[in-house]
């Protein structure tokens, strides 16, 4: 698997996020309710539910990112300070 640097990491999504927030009130009249599969500016489908977006995203782009997002979402920015100052650590197991 490739290892991403900090600034590829954090532009990974950038384009379709980007794409996102600049359509959301177009994209929320087309697709009320329902959930986008974005790959770069275009949006490639809408669907019911995450899970079948995210099985269409695997299936079309395989580990090529893409974003999954319900129409009319805000951006959440989550954090976690305690694991970026190294206080705790997290490690799949």
């Amino acid at each position: 698997m490739k290892e991403f640097t900090d600034d590829e990491r954090e532009n990974l999504l950038s384009v379709e996020c980007s794409y996102f927030e600049s359509n959301r009130n177009e994209l929320l009249l087309r697709y009320p309710n329902r959930v986008l599969l974005v790959h770069g500016e275009e949006v490639i489908a809408d669907f019911a539910s995450e899970d079948e977006a995210v099985r269409e995203g695997v299936r079309r782009f395989g580990t090529k990112p893409f974003l999954v997002r319900r129409s009319g979402d805000l951006q959440l920015t989550l954090t976690a300070p305690a694991l970026d100052l190294g206080i705790l650590n997290c490690q799949q197991q």
